[in-house]
């Protein structure tokens, strides 16, 4: 069990985003919390990782090799994906792209800053913010 965010150790994170600098950083925070992060640069296989019940999922919503909030408006509309935990991202000044995350159902939505300094806090929230491991059932 990770003692700061509650998942069971090894849980995998799908890390969808196309900045090599920013997954680095995000892959390497949540391999030091104990998650087995799968970054994932597209669409397709961002549907295909979600597949695979992951414990959360977070988005670049400022990707550009991809649409952001299409991707969580496809996994909330979807029965198979929907109680999987999404985490969007991006600059604190994109406050449209920020909306329609929030609006497609993302459950949380925060900035590049804050899941730099706070990814941890984040987990455990956005974890926490669904039903999503009973929902799945054993792995």
């Amino acid at each position: 069990m990770n003692a700061e965010t509650g998942a069971p150790a090894g849980s995998v994170v799908v890390v969808a985003d196309d900045d090599v600098l920013f997954s680095t950083r995000i892959t390497a925070a949540l391999a030091a919390l104990g998650y087995a992060p799968v970054v994932v640069r597209g669409g397709d296989a961002f549907t295909r990782a979600l597949g695979r019940r992951p414990a959360a999922a977070v988005i670049n919503l400022a990707a550009r090799r991809f649409d952001g909030v299409a991707l969580i408006r496809d996994a909330k509309g979807d029965a198979a994906t929907r109680a999987v935990p999404l985490l969007g991202f991006c600059g604190h000044r994109d406050l449209a792209r920020r909306a329609a995350a929030h609006q497609a159902g993302c459950d949380l939505v925060a900035t590049n800053g804050t899941v730099s300094a706070d990814l941890p806090r984040l987990l455990r929230s956005v974890i926490g913010a669904t039903d999503a491991p009973a929902a799945r059932g054993p792995a």
